[in-house]
């Protein structure tokens, strides 16, 4: 490239640990042009994020400290330039979006204020220059009422607004190059789309490089220029974006855009990457994926791979030296193996919640006077049979988890019946609800945070059956803990490991099996995906699909993944400010949107094939407050095609089929 801002040539990063050195990045190379976006995609723990802090010469100390190569900036090393140097060019030639807005915004300090702090020391603003350069900032990249924000603090705005203000800080000295580190993870997709089209629209006003860093394939098709695929520290693969998708060269490659889900898989097992990345802390002789590759032979295992230059871009994989060789074909046989179909009686009925409220007081003054209520949950209505999926899907804050919690009886509900085959669990406590529990059981977004450290993995699927008193227990006998930890892929041996000596995957799926070990009918599903790389989210579909068509098990699946919801649910309800505005069969609602809320909602999917063109139905603002809902419809403050009457009354129920209804007068008769 002629117009290269940035040149990483042959860049080792590495870690010196007890366990001998981890070459975290080792002899990486690529170049970023101005006005482009460079995607680098892989799992987690394949250096990807390192890769992004070498660059930014912010690699923890002392432990880490960049080997050798060099980052060139419009041929300027900065491998050479000492920290005063470089903490002039942070924030201002070379800005970061971090993954997580909440922990990189300081709690104790106005938006204002953390973003004048930028403007102060590279533009050397000050005052009132400072304040309106700011509050313009804020304006650009779409938060309303910036006059007012900027004397807020980062917990009284959402999600989506605190990412917002992590790309005004990035941008506000004017970046050559902008880093963005997952910028879009656990937002929703209308947020998403909103915050990819801001950085797009920016990047065209300002001529700004991008690299970008994520897992999710559906934003690099939309946004990347080039892509490149990262593995246990290399890159195995780079191309441009359309070559990329169209053609995937590398089997690793492959396995990831083969794993995702979608509505042409469903009835099918998921691709999976069998194994892990392997660990940094030794040389290879050979292919850096041999292990989990499906078409390996003896030379991937002895000889390491070199950069095969191809027409689009390159690859390190023995299959591009030498295409004439006759290799091994898939060997994964549960790659093909076909989930059957459930074989069920469709009709009896698992759970059945009718009218359902939740409604949290709001509590003022020294006698705690109730000024007001916060409407949560404000009528909701759904049903799932056994062996059913009933995907619950919704913007962060319309209440999807607050309808899970109380299904599970953590939260009274304040109208409303909730039936578990027939048995009303409101009308159960003590004993009686304990004893119900082992009916109806949850899997955690986060499996590490939901599992106790200081527990050994048996103990921690013994807790469940003891405190229920399950017979199952055999404190003589662990057979049935091996047995549920090989059901769910892994070594009995586990049961002796505690949870910090597994991956991210491997967590969940002990939390599935604690679950299991109970034996339950009902399973909420909280987001168990969403912080799971592409591979590993297979695996974990895969299996709760499995047990699903093995024990009838009856899924509530909260999630704000469409494409997880086309592949894996039944039926889907579309949630929005307390209330279902959508409920069908999950070919019916995804293939034939009718409320405007769900369809703004499938628009703004990210498409893996970047030939497909998606037309956005821009929604604007942010969910409105559940204390003040608006009069009339909720959703017609954001709609593009409300009505007068939707300003006069919420809309009934208008059933368009004997299995689809929406709540919109757009189908009132």
């Amino acid at each position: 490239m002629n117009n290269s801002l940035l040149q990483i040539r042959d860049l080792k990063t590495w870690f010196s640990t007890d366990e001998g050195v981890v070459r975290a990045v080792d002899g990486v190379s690529f170049e970023i042009a101005r006005g482009k976006t460079f995607a680098l995609v892989g799992e987690s723990g394949c250096g990807k994020s390192m890769t992004a802090l070498s660059i930014m010469k912010l690699v923890p100390q002392p432990a880490g400290r960049i080997a050798s190569g060099q980052i060139l900036l419009e041929g300027e090393d900065l491998c050479l330039l000492p920290e005063f140097e470089m903490r002039t060019l942070r924030g201002k030639r070379i800005s970061m979006i971090f993954q997580e807005p909440m922990t990189s915004l300081n709690p104790v300090m106005t938006i204002g204020h953390q973003i004048r702090e930028t403007l102060e020391y590279h533009l050397k603003l000050r005052n009132t220059a400072a304040k309106n350069r700011t509050i313009e900032l804020l304006d650009c990249v779409g938060i309303p009422d910036p006059s007012r924000r900027y004397d807020e603090y980062p917990h009284q705005i959402s999600g989506g607004m605190k990412q917002r203000v992590m790309i005004a800080m990035a941008l506000s000295g004017e970046p050559d190059l902008l880093i963005a580190d997952e910028p879009t993870t656990a937002l929703d997709v209308t947020i998403q789309a909103q915050i990819l089209d801001l950085l797009a629209r920016l990047q065209q006003e300002r001529g700004m490089a991008i690299l970008l860093i994520t897992h999710d394939l559906g934003v690099v098709a939309e946004v990347a220029d080039e892509v490149a695929v990262m593995y246990a520290g290399e890159i195995v693969e780079r191309s441009e974006r359309g070559a990329f998708f169209e053609n995937p060269r590398h089997p690793y490659s492959q396995k990831l855009l083969s794993s995702l889900p979608g509505n042409k898989k469903r009835g099918e097992a998921l691709e999976i990457i069998r194994g892990a990345v392997p660990p940094l802390n030794r040389p290879f002789r050979g292919c850096r994926f041999f292990n989990r590759c499906d078409h390996a032979w003896d030379r991937c295992e002895n000889v390491l791979p070199a950069w095969t230059l191809l027409e689009t871009g390159g690859i390190r994989c023995h299959l591009a030296e030498t295409p004439e060789k006759e290799v091994p074909s898939e060997t994964e046989a549960e790659a093909s193996k076909t989930i059957p179909a459930s074989i069920q009686d469709e009709n009896r009925s698992l759970l059945q919640v009718d009218h359902l409220k939740i409604h949290f007081p709001i509590q003022k003054g020294l006698l705690k006077r109730v000024a007001g209520y916060v409407k949560a949950v404000d009528g909701v209505s759904l049903k799932i049979n056994a062996g059913k999926t009933l995907a619950l899907v919704g913007e962060s804050g319309c209440g999807k988890t607050t309808v899970g919690k109380a299904i599970l009886q953590l939260i009274p509900q304040t109208e409303g019946s909730i039936l578990l085959e027939g048995t009303n669990l409101s009308s159960l406590s003590g004993e009686a609800l304990r004893k119900k529990r082992r009916d109806f059981q949850i899997i955690f977004q986060d499996p590490y945070s939901s599992l106790n450290p200081r527990m050994l993995i048996g103990d921690i699927l013994k807790e469940g059956v003891t405190a229920l008193k399950i017979n199952r227990v055999d404190k003589k006998n662990d057979t049935w803990i091996d047995q549920l930890l090989e059901q769910v892929g892994l070594s009995p041996d586990a049961k002796n490991l505690y949870p910090h000596e597994f991956s991210g995957g491997q967590r969940q799926r002990i939390c599935i099996a604690r679950v299991l070990a109970v034996q339950p009918k009902l399973i909420v599903c909280d987001e168990p995906t969403s912080a799971l790389d592409v591979s590993v989210q297979a695996q974990v579909l895969n299996l709760l699909k499995q047990l699903q068509e093995e024990y009838q098990l009856g899924y509530l699946f909260i999630t704000h993944d469409l494409s997880v919801v086309d592949y894996f649910a039944h039926e889907v309800a579309v949630m929005y400010l307390g209330r279902i505005v959508e409920f069908g069969p999950v070919e019916t609602v995804l293939s034939d949107p009718k409320h405007p809320y769900t369809r703004a909602l499938l628009s703004a999917v990210p498409q893996v094939d970047p030939e497909k063109k998606r037309k956005i139905i821009r929604i604007e603002g942010d969910l409105p407050s559940p204390i003040h809902p608006p009069k009339g419809c909720f959703f017609h403050p954001r709609c593009p095609e409300a009505m007068p009457v939707c300003r006069e009354a919420y809309p009934s129920p208008s059933q368009l089929s004997a299995s689809h209804q929406t709540s919109c007068f757009i189908y009132s008769r």
